[in-house]
């Protein structure tokens, strides 16, 4: 299929073409912050997608359903396929996003928690236009397969000073409370360790939900966040069921050329204002057995997980415990990458693999039963993963952590971290805080 491209003017920051579309019907903004973080070096931005896919929990008798909903996303990215070109990540197709609440619906763990919001299952729009931010080239384009409205407006456009200044607007109206207390979080973590010492899992990554009041517009809360949470998986989506503020440094899936690159996260260590402290912190975490013997115990399991789909002998550990450093935290991060077998698809391969493994614990299925178990409410797309699939089929999606529902002036985020049969309970909860701390700091200002 062809598409049409038209360059635009670098110079104007993509925050403000997005100030155009913000309202639009789905529109969508995949935010590398590249200045910061050179992992990724584009930006898209899109909405008003052609056509809808979504799986809501009433689906299961329909037409749509969980183990067919990737066949639809195929059969439409067959249909619109384009030869695929290295300097455009995406020429179309599909953005969205898989709740964390697929994967229990995958697993069929029949949930027990209290389901707080109505976010579907999983939802992707079919996109035929995009304006792309290539930060490496410094370049900035819009790309399309046909002309419409909004393509029209924005090759046209001329932004005012007044535009380029504008001020955003946004504050709490409430206090931030968690839906456990410290007393109920401990109880959790021991339980885990019950079962980890009964032989029930190794590993289980338990989280704790925040929420506030607000007023403004959410974008706007985007932009004063982004500003110290930056990641370089960051996204904003809205949404007629609410919007998505997602600031993740984890990627769960990259896909090209079917080559497929995971990199999971385990082992944190909060950031300090104090150079020493911080060197310290990040010399800790660099040495700690066990962050690292956690870290391992994931990419074993992410190696099993893209195992199901890859070629015999091609799946390689390319880094491991490497550490990355965030607005907030230090990261041990690794680095799997293997080749997705013909017999197979790309498809198949998300499907098979999701949720990711660094957010669920090891073994898998059992570690989500004890999640569903324990934490209070449903997850929904925290710790899901957000990101697209393109006409070319080339796919990046991240693990849906540091990430923020905006519902009915209600803000909902998430903190946790992985249990272990050596974690010491004060430190796992201080772990939970130090993840979402610049967002408690913001609100409190």
């Amino acid at each position: 299929m062809n598409f049409h491209i038209k360059d635009l003017d670098y110079s104007i920051p993509p925050t403000k073409y997005f100030d155009i579309i913000k309202n639009n019907d789905w529109s969508i903004f995949l935010n590398s912050n590249y200045e910061k973080y050179s992992d990724q070096r584009f930006d898209i931005l899109t909405s008003n997608p052609i056509e809808k896919i979504i799986l809501d929990r009433t689906d299961r008798g329909s037409k749509i359903n969980k183990d067919n909903i990737f066949e639809k996303i195929q059969n439409i990215i067959k249909k619109n396929q384009c030869s695929s070109q290295k300097e455009i990540p995406f020429c179309g197709g599909a953005i969205g996003f898989m709740s964390y609440d697929y994967g229990n619906e995958l697993h069929n763990i029949e949930t027990k928690n209290i389901e707080c919001f109505n976010y579907p299952l999983v939802a992707f729009g079919i996109y035929d236009w995009c304006i792309t931010y290539d930060h490496l080239k410094k370049k900035s384009f819009i790309l399309y397969h046909k002309k419409n409205e909004i393509v029209d407006k924005i090759i046209n456009y001329k932004f005012t000073d007044k535009e380029l200044s504008q001020l955003r607007n946004f504050k709490s109206v409430s206090s931030c409370e968690s839906n456990m207390t410290y007393d109920l979080y401990k109880s959790k973590i021991k339980k885990i360790l019950s079962y980890i010492k009964k032989g029930d899992c190794y590993q289980v990554n338990l989280a704790q939900r925040f929420s506030l009041g607000y007023e403004g517009d959410e974008y706007s809360m985007y932009e004063i966040l982004n500003s110290s949470f930056a990641s370089p998986y960051s996204a904003y989506m809205n949404y007629p069921f609410g919007k998505i503020l997602s600031f993740s440094p984890e990627r769960f899936l990259s896909i090209q050329n079917n080559i497929v690159e995971t990199k999971p996260i385990k082992g944190t260590r909060p950031r300090s204002e104090d150079l020493e402290i911080d060197k310290m912190n990040l010399h800790e975490l660099k040495t700690s057995d066990k962050d690292r013997a956690e870290n391992l115990m994931i990419v074993d399991l992410l190696r099993n997980d893209l195992g199901i789909n890859c070629k015999n002998g091609s799946i390689k550990v390319d880094k491991l415990f490497e550490i990355e450093t965030f607005a907030n935290v230090h990261h041990l991060v690794s680095t799997i990458r293997g080749e997705v077998d013909k017999s197979s698809s790309i498809y198949n391969l998300i499907k098979d693999a999701f949720p990711g493994g660094s957010i669920t614990g090891a073994p898998k299925l059992r570690s989500m039963q004890i999640i569903d178990e324990l934490e209070p409410n449903n997850r929904s797309v925290y710790c899901g993963s957000i990101g697209y699939i393109s006409f070319d089929e080339k796919v990046d999606l991240n693990i849906s952590i540091r990430t923020m529902l905006a519902v009915d002036n209600n803000l909902y985020f998430w903190g946790g971290g992985g249990i272990v049969a050596d974690s010491d309970i004060k430190s796992e909860y201080n772990e939970s805080i130090a993840k979402v701390k610049p967002l408690l700091d913001t609100f409190s200002d």
